[in-house]
């Protein structure tokens, strides 16, 4: 097949299955309507979708997010990561002030391990490392500065691909991130801070899941929705300003745990929770993350989904927090931010070490 043909047969599939998607969810409108009878397992609320109301803001609202870049080298691998915190104040819905730390611009943090990994060790290690002086970041901030709410960018826990195998020289660096996250819920639920995380580009399937298995049933054919992400799904279910239900963030299935919750505290991984939520018009639902300890789950989810809609439906194209956004453009790194550590190490070293990998410096 030439280009041309892959590229027209990429167009048709992409465009068959979304008018099949688009047909069943139609199909299916009146039933996602109706009230839901709630379980208190999988189904938590009523309502399947619920309308939004964008808080007027006058909370102080922290931030937190981190950029890095890493080189592997011969000898040692070289990992700079830099974590910014942001805290945003409102009064009557208007940014009164704004606060950066550990500042405005601030340098980048070196790592350097000097342990044998392999190449998914490496990988897997630069995201750990991350991951640690991110929550470590939000705690302090929680700890130091009491926001009503603390925002994380990405998931309110760590991710498949952050969990090396058993055997691996980087177990520890994992162990202590699970530690750290469970240091983070305390500190939130101590201070009395909103920890809420948002996943920018989701992969998750979980409300899909329920709706085919809990909701649906066996009435309806919805195997047009198999291997579906609920973000995927849920543009065509939401409309700007609505919300799904909240859900447990995985089943309570005893013979297959969540191999990421099996590692926490039974009382935090099944506080762990999540909904969709759609702020603006020409985006796709962003996925939201919160922990939720008791009482009406449809009373908390409703004060974070109002805090979450003022600060992600400034553009109508793009569905993200500002306090987020804030911090991501200061805690972003560029490549050559690490070429020039790299090339100060090598100048000091001289030509008679070589710790280059054969692939940077081929002459040809």
């Amino acid at each position: 097949m030439n280009i041309t043909g892959l590229i027209d047969e990429a167009v048709d599939s992409i465009s068959k299955l979304d008018s099949s998607r688009r047909s069943f969810v139609n199909s299916i409108s009146q039933t996602i309507k109706r009230p839901v009878e709630a379980d208190g397992k999988s189904i938590l609320e009523k309502s399947l979708v619920s309308p939004v109301k964008p808080a007027e803001l006058k909370e102080t609202i922290a931030g937190v997010d981190s950029g890095f870049v890493g080189k592997d080298l011969l000898a040692l691998d070289l990992v700079l990561i830099r974590c910014v915190g942001v805290v945003f104040s409102y009064n009557q819905g208007k940014l009164g002030s704004a606060s950066y730390f550990p500042s405005f611009y601030s340098f980048p943090q070196p790592s350097l391990t000097n342990r044998p990994l392999e190449a998914d060790e490496f990988q897997t290690s630069k995201s750990l490392q991350r991951l640690l002086q991110e929550v470590g970041m939000a705690r302090r901030m929680i700890e130091e500065n009491s926001p009503d709410y603390c925002f994380l960018d990405g998931s309110i826990v760590p991710q498949y691909a952050d969990k090396p195998r058993s055997d691996s020289n980087i177990l520890d660096f994992y162990r202590k991130l699970i530690d750290e996250f469970q240091l983070l819920y305390k500190a939130a639920e101590e201070k009395g801070c909103e920890l809420v995380a948002c996943v920018e580009d989701s992969r998750g399937s979980r409300f899909r899941t329920i709706l085919q298995e809990r909701i649906l049933g066996q009435n309806l054919n919805s195997s047009t929705l198999d291997n579906c992400y609920d973000t995927i799904l849920l543009d065509y279910l939401l409309v700007k300003g609505e919300r799904s239900m909240a859900f447990s963030y995985s089943g309570e299935d005893a013979k297959k745990p969540h191999p990421i919750l099996s590692d926490f505290d039974s009382a935090w991984s099944k506080s762990i929770h999540a909904f969709y939520l759609r702020p603006c018009e020409f985006d796709r639902p962003l996925r939201v993350e919160f922990l939720h300890r008791g009482g009406n789950i449809s009373e908390h989810v409703d004060r974070i989904a109002g805090i979450t809609y003022a600060l992600s439906c400034l553009h109508r194209e793009y569905a993200y927090p500002s306090v987020l956004i804030e911090a991501d453009l200061h805690a972003r790194l560029k490549p050559d931010e690490i070429s020039l550590v790299y090339e100060k190490i090598m100048d000091k070293l001289g030509k008679n070490i070589r710790i280059k990998m054969r692939r940077d410096y081929r002459p040809f």
